[in-house]
């Protein structure tokens, strides 16, 4: 389900750099690390976006690091990848407040069982109705991934324990205003704005220009409404996503056009292989090209 394209860092790769806008963004090396971490700092305020490679769907975790504690939104697919968010946080040197959890598809909750053994007293949150799928189906969601990755995924669902609220949080002396979507990329969704940092956190709400975009339900009509709302937010120029590096919020239309046009195609479409077809036809130049193939198999699953 997913390819494998050649890997590289985002210091390497031209169209990966042009996604960000965050001042201070630079890399954080390692020459042993799979995955690349981009810091991208707000006065007191860094931002570490760990992004995973090609074969982890390219999913972000997001390190939020006050002045004195970290907070991590997501988790990744692939145990590996957790672990290495596990161990690039500790060399931060400060506390795990809290995992929030951006929405219940796999590739974002599946590294939990990592990050709730490296950090067994943090609290999961989620908003309320997140737990609710991964309770009922995530054990056939982490089957369905073993064959493909083996000891790579998941052996126990990990389901979130705590709820997040709406509207605004002070944590660690940053102010979140969390928001609830519901009928986009997933049935229900967070983002998170931080007002004093001007920082959109859209996770699955907004894609990279870069990237083909996940199409796993039909809900295209309310998730470009959802869009709009999202591009009627004045200031907010950096938004972190949950696939590739920060983009600037030109995304947001790069996302609607991308949107649009799969309803298209969906409408006009009998089966998942035309669909897909017809999609990469549309947007040759975009990468993950896989992620199209994994997408088609759900949506069209979902008409039987």
């Amino acid at each position: 389900m997913v390819g494998s394209p050649p890997s590289a860092a985002a210091a390497e790769n031209p169209e990966l750099a042009q996604n960000g806008g965050a001042p201070g963004t630079k890399e954080a090396a390692a020459s042993d690390r799979m995955g690349t971490i981009l810091v991208s700092q707000f006065g007191p305020v860094k931002i570490h976006s760990y992004l995973s490679p090609l074969d982890g769907f390219h999913v972000n975790t997001q390190m939020i690091e006050g002045p004195t504690a970290v907070v991590i939104f997501d988790s990744q697919l692939l145990l590996p990848y957790a672990d290495e968010v596990a161990s690039y946080v500790q060399t931060l040197g400060k506390p795990v407040d809290r995992i929030i959890l951006s929405h219940a598809h796999t590739d974002h909750w599946a590294g939990l069982q990592v990050l709730t053994e490296r950090f067994a007293d943090v609290r999961v949150f989620a908003l309320d109705g997140v737990a609710d799928p991964i309770r009922a189906r995530g054990k056939a969601r982490l089957d369905s991934f073993r064959p493909i990755y083996g000891d790579k995924i998941a052996t126990r669902i990990t389901v979130p324990t705590e709820t997040i609220t709406e509207g605004l949080q002070r944590i660690d002396g940053i102010t979140y205003d969390f928001k609830r979507f519901i009928d986009a990329e997933a049935d229900l969704q967070l983002a998170a704005l931080l007002p004093e940092q001007k920082v959109l956190m859209a996770f699955d709400l907004v894609f990279s220009p870069n990237e083909h975009v996940f199409t796993v339900v039909d809900h295209f009509d309310h998730w470009i409404i959802v869009l709009e709302q999202l591009k009627a937010l004045q200031g907010y120029d950096t938004i972190t996503i949950g696939h590739d590096t920060p983009v600037h919020r030109s995304a947001i239309d790069s996302t609607i056009t991308y949107v649009k046009r799969a309803r298209e195609i969906h409408a006009a479409s009998a089966d998942a292989k035309t669909y897909s077809e017809s999609l990469k036809a549309a947007f040759p130049d975009r990468q993950l090209a896989s992620v199209v193939d994994f997408s088609a198999k759900l949506l069209y699953a979902a008409r039987r």
